[in-house]
């Protein structure tokens, strides 16, 4: 049995509910006492759901960022390659709750894990 999940969540928010529901997903390991290691990997398109100033309220949508913070009360942790956000968007504020990471120690992060699963 797995001792250890990361969430791998590559779709953007707001227009797909794979970045929510990965991040539900999470929540509910860690909240179900399940396994005692669950953390959070954004990459590709995933990684704009680590941007900060996000309105999901215009779009009457529930807050992905909201979402991942939940985390953090579980001590989970949430990465984001900069690499790929970078990307997308340029240089833009992120999360407070997100670690920034290149895409070697995103290698070592999965490699960390007794099971991935990708949203």
């Amino acid at each position: 049995m797995a001792q250890s999940v990361l969430v791998l969540i590559t779709k953007a928010p707001y227009g797909y509910e794979e970045g929510f529901a990965g991040a539900r997903l999470a929540l509910s390991q860690l909240a179900g006492g399940l396994i005692t290691k669950c953390n959070v990997l954004l990459v590709g398109d995933g990684t704009l759901n680590a941007v900060s100033g996000q309105k999901p309220e215009a779009l009457k949508m529930p807050s992905n960022a909201d979402s991942l913070g939940d985390l953090l009360d579980f001590e989970a942790k949430v990465y984001c390659v900069k690499e790929d956000l970078k990307e997308r968007v340029g240089d833009v504020p992120i999360l407070e709750s997100v670690t920034a990471i290149d895409w070697q120690e995103a290698r070592k992060i999965i490699a960390d894990h007794d099971m991935v699963t990708t949203f």
